[in-house]
């Protein structure tokens, strides 16, 4: 499986460059070669345009439909890209190729499963244990598709000792219930529930099952108490159960073969994210997805290992995949903070207005507040925060800390610290743990000088939660300077430099303490290096003051 991983990264080359590429050739400068094909794929796959990757591979495979080496290629980006006729007509090839062999067989068996009109292999063993436990499991579902469920379960009740593992226990479940053992399937689900870190799902397909027998009241009994155990941030398909259950709607029915199959792997993803590179993770769920399209959790998962290795283009169009079911209104926000981030501001906003004016859902309204605030335009962002938090103070919800520190942020660049401070000091309430509230409340009483050893020890509790933060450190060095703690100042500052050397406060507080050292040469470089990176006006003519002044001439900070 490892070695799949390795040979994906080489395959596609997404290990170096950003996402972002746009349209990747005018149609005149189509390749008119395997080889400029080929070459156009590769240079597509290191831009991180995996749509342009997969349509050049396929070019070139065109050219040359007998290549191994171009099977293989064009199968794993068709996959990435999510391009699933594409994948169907390379697979086969690919699946007799040493590399990419295991996963073309495992996406041509799955393929079949779910209708497509390919020719699938028979499952074969694998000296890779993961692969094996797949093709097992995929096998199972080969049966309960030919009518042969009770044969399924068998052979799934006597499997050898590593398929009992817990990321199984979900398969057994619902290989039992296609089979009729209801009693072996309510066991494997509750077991599933009990023993795998994935409480949201196995809460709805546990509770989706006793819906299914008829046990109503203790299918809403386990989605309240699913809900209770997270306050703040309630799964919306457990949310959409108990409303479901509430309102005395028909229980889901018991889901097709391939669907099934869908939600039976889904569950040893998680084991991959903890042993294997991440583009294999993706392309893993790429073949959940393509068992089953609508499955919303998988593909909710997908984009999220999409944004991780920054191929921006495609985490969208996965987020834009679920445009209906419970996680419809988060996957559309996700989806526009991308665009956002993208740089398309202004589509992304008007995106963002369209979702908060369509419900009073929070998630929108902190979109539009958030790229508001990104903006610049924290005059319009901060009511959208207050009403957030507002609303929840009128239904007794628990306050969250990010609208109140945000809000407190824009008041701050709006309005002065005393507008501002009362905002941070509940979001401090609110979390009290939370590093971004202890250093900017702290480093602001530092500065002001009015609670500066109560904002010392917040800042010190900060850094002790992200040590590796540098605007963090750099805080805690600034407290030590302020309390003419020099040495120290310059050991906090000089670790704060290193982990943030492009940020000119920094630079800016490290010059301030070699100053004060007596290192008048490293002082007079870090200012410079502090003019060099595009400092603010304040601080700009500050640090302009100091190089041609020196540190005695003031002023000692800004406010």
């Amino acid at each position: 499986m490892l070695r799949a991983g390795a040979i994906i990264l080489t395959a596609l080359s997404l290990s170096a460059c950003s996402s972002g590429a746009g349209p990747f050739l005018a149609p005149d400068d189509e390749p008119q070669s395997v080889y400029g094909a080929f070459l156009a794929a590769r240079y597509a796959g290191a831009a991180r345009d995996v749509d342009a990757s997969a349509r050049l591979y396929a070019d070139a495979l065109a050219f040359e439909p007998g290549s191994e080496l171009l099977s293989e290629r064009a199968f794993l980006a068709a996959l990435m890209a999510g391009e699933f006729r594409r994948a169907d007509d390379a697979a086969p090839a690919a699946a007799g190729d040493q590399g990419a062999s295991r996963l073309a067989r495992l996406y041509l068996r799955a393929a079949k499963l779910a209708g497509a009109r390919v020719d699938a292999p028979a499952p074969d063993t694998s000296p890779d244990p993961f692969t094996d436990m797949v093709s097992d499991m995929i096998a199972a579902w080969e049966l309960v598709e030919a009518r042969r469920a009770e044969d399924a379960h068998g052979r799934t009740a006597s499997a050898s000792p590593f398929s009992v593992t817990g990321h199984l226990l979900v398969h057994r479940a619902l290989i039992a219930e296609a089979a009729r053992d209801y009693d072996a399937a309510e066991s494997a689900y509750r077991a599933a529930r009990a023993g795998l870190e994935l409480d949201d799902f196995t809460t709805v397909l546990l509770g989706e099952f006793l819906e299914r027998r008829g046990r109503r009241d203790e299918a809403e009994a386990l989605y309240v108490d699913r809900l209770a155990a997270t306050p703040g941030r309630e799964d919306p398909e457990v949310s959409a159960a108990l409303d479901r259950v509430r309102a005395g709607r028909r229980a889901p029915r018991f889901p097709q073969a391939h669907e099934a199959a869908a939600r039976a792997l889904f569950t040893p993803a998680a084991l991959l994210t903890s042993q294997a590179p991440v583009d294999y993770s993706a392309l893993y769920l790429r073949i959940v997805q393509r068992l089953d399209p609508d499955f919303a959790r998988a593909a909710m998962g997908l984009a999220e290992l999409l944004e991780d290795l920054s191929l921006d283009d495609a985490a969208m169009d996965a987020y834009r995949t679920v445009d209906r079911g419970p996680f419809a209104p988060e996957a559309a926000v996700n989806a526009a903070w991308l665009e956002f981030r993208s740089g398309a501001r202004d589509v992304a906003l008007d995106e963002a207005r369209a979702l908060a004016g369509e419900t009073r859902r929070e998630a929108p309204r902190l979109l539009l507040a958030d790229m508001l605030r990104a903006s610049g335009r924290c005059e319009e962002a901060a009511p959208l925060y207050d009403a957030v938090v507002e609303r929840r103070r009128e239904t007794s919800e628990a306050l969250d800390w990010r609208p109140l520190y945000y809000a407190g942020v824009c008041r701050q660049s709006a309005e002065g610290w005393r507008a501002a401070e009362p905002y941070f000091l509940a979001a401090l309430e609110a979390a009290p743990d939370e590093p971004r509230v202890l250093n900017h409340l702290g480093y602001n009483w530092i500065v002001l000088g009015e609670r500066a050893e109560e904002g010392f020890d917040l800042v010190a509790r900060a850094a002790e939660l992200a040590p590796e933060n540098g605007a963090i450190l750099d805080s805690l060095g600034w407290g030590h300077f302020k309390q003419d703690r020099l040495d120290e100042a310059v050991t906090w500052l000089e670790r704060a430099v290193e982990r943030s050397p492009s940020d000119p406060t920094i630079n800016w507080h490290l010059g301030d303490a070699y100053a004060a050292v007596g290192r008048p040469l490293e002082a007079r470089f870090q200012w410079r290096r502090a003019l060099e990176l595009d400092p603010d006006t304040r601080e700009e003519a500050l640090l302009r003051r100091r190089l041609e002044l020196g540190l005695e001439a003031g002023p000692g900070d800004l406010e």
